[in-house]
């Protein structure tokens, strides 16, 4: 007589529904969905199924984290190909991780952005990082670029931020990481109940490196060396 099946436990379960959220959404032509699609020129044989693998070992790691930073979209040397927010190849797709490369570049991509945000957070749990929009929006007919989302696909992102709320971190204080995602969350509402914004500091991006590592050095209490400044 078989076994029956095992039951998941209600974060779990989350996880995995968010997972197919992001997989079914159908997206415009300038938004790349890194959780369903490969580009056969740019992208490992199921490279798609290596990128949710990435992201569900990614928040199964972070159950009870105190603050979800907000940020923007995938960035093309980032988290287009290891599907986790804020990260990049080179730095958690090494030998031996648990994470894996996806992109068919000979060496892996390093983004700027990655590297400030993971070298500021290191190993902690209590942070749990997503994007207003978790696909990669790109310039039409330019895989391998970045641009800023439009209303209509950060209206997507946002069912999507809704549930990663209600159902995996509804009691998480968010910090938004740059001006758009702060505008975004403005009067943002899950459940009839608006999010708090605890702070807002700036994008690392386009010379905010600095500005981010001390406001956010300060809100999660760590003490910046002077490397870091």
């Amino acid at each position: 007589m078989a076994e029956p099946p095992i039951q998941q436990k209600p974060f779990e379960e989350g996880i995995e529904k968010l997972i197919s959220r992001l997989r079914r959404a159908e997206l415009p032509e300038h938004v790349f969905n890194l959780y369903r699609h490969d580009d056969p020129a740019l992208d490992t044989r199921g490279g798609a199924a290596k990128r949710r693998e990435n992201l569900r070992r990614y928040l199964k790691a972070l159950p009870a984290p105190k603050y979800a930073f907000i940020g923007i979209a995938p960035g093309y040397r980032g988290a287009r190909f290891t599907g986790v927010p804020f990260s990049d190849e080179s730095r958690i797709c090494f030998p031996g991780s648990c994470y894996d490369r996806t992109s068919t570049r000979e060496t892996a991509y390093r983004e700027a952005t990655a590297g400030i945000v993971l070298d500021l957070l290191g190993s902690r749990t209590d942070v749990v990082c997503w994007n207003i929009v978790p696909w990669h929006p790109h310039k039409p007919g330019e895989a391998l670029s970045n641009a800023d989302p439009d209303a209509e696909t950060i209206g997507y992102g946002l069912e999507v931020l809704e549930y990663f709320f209600q159902r995996l971190y509804p009691n998480v204080k968010v910090v938004a990481v740059g001006r758009t995602p702060a505008t975004a969350l403005t009067g943002f509402k899950v459940q009839g109940r608006e999010i708090e914004v605890v702070a807002s500091v700036r994008h690392p991006a386009r010379g905010g490196a600095n500005d981010f590592r001390e406001q956010a050095a300060a809100l999660l209490g760590i003490e910046l060396s002077a490397e870091d400044e």
